[in-house]
Parts: C-alpha cells; structure tokens; sequence
C-alpha cells in the first residue's frame, strides 16, 4: 500500500491525517481504524508525511530516526548527512545487485 492509498483508506474510516512539527496525527474516531491500517501508518510514517507536505529534511530525519536502532554503535552516532550516504550508497549498490542478477536470467 503506497502513501495515497492509506490516506483514502484512512479518509474512507472519517479520520484525516495531519502533520505537526515531525508528528504524523490522525483527526477523527481513531478508535475506528482497523489494525492493519494502524500498522501501515507506522509503517509508511515517512512516506505520509512527504505526501502531507511536510518539508523533505525532516522526513529524511524521521527515516533514519527509524533505522539508528538496527545499526551498530559507531554507525548510530554519524551525524545525519554521513548516515544518509551510506544508505544512498548501500542503495545503489543493493540495485546494481539486483540489475546484473536480473541480467543473469
């Protein structure tokens, strides 16, 4: 499910989404939202927001706030610009993989 389709899906249970500062917020009877809508929120946090207008730094922010966690110790403390290239480069480099697999076929 992309960003545009939760946000019809969310509008479709009487609820809105709105972007506060770096806050995602759901206006209306959340309690009406089922579970896997919730979930995908969560999930997709990053994408909404971009979709809501919010600015493109502090989505980028909000991403890498969500991956510092899975990340070692040394990797957690780069500031954010350094973080990023080394996931742009992981990227890339995870879609050059998958360009030569696919050209192996």
């Amino acid at each position: 499910m992309n960003a545009i389709e939760i946000i019809d899906r969310v509008r479709a249970e009487g609820a809105e989404l709105v972007v506060e500062g770096d806050r995602l917020l759901v206006r209306g009877d959340r309690d009406r939202l089922p579970e896997d809508l919730r979930r995908s929120l969560s999930e997709h946090k990053a994408e909404l927001m971009v979709a809501l207008g919010q600015p493109l730094d502090r989505a980028v922010a909000s991403i890498l706030d969500s991956i510092r966690p899975h990340l070692s110790p040394a990797l957690q403390r780069l500031p954010d610009d350094r973080l990023l290239a080394l996931v742009n480069w992981n990227i890339i480099t995870a879609w050059g993989a998958a360009v030569r697999k696919a050209n192996e076929r």
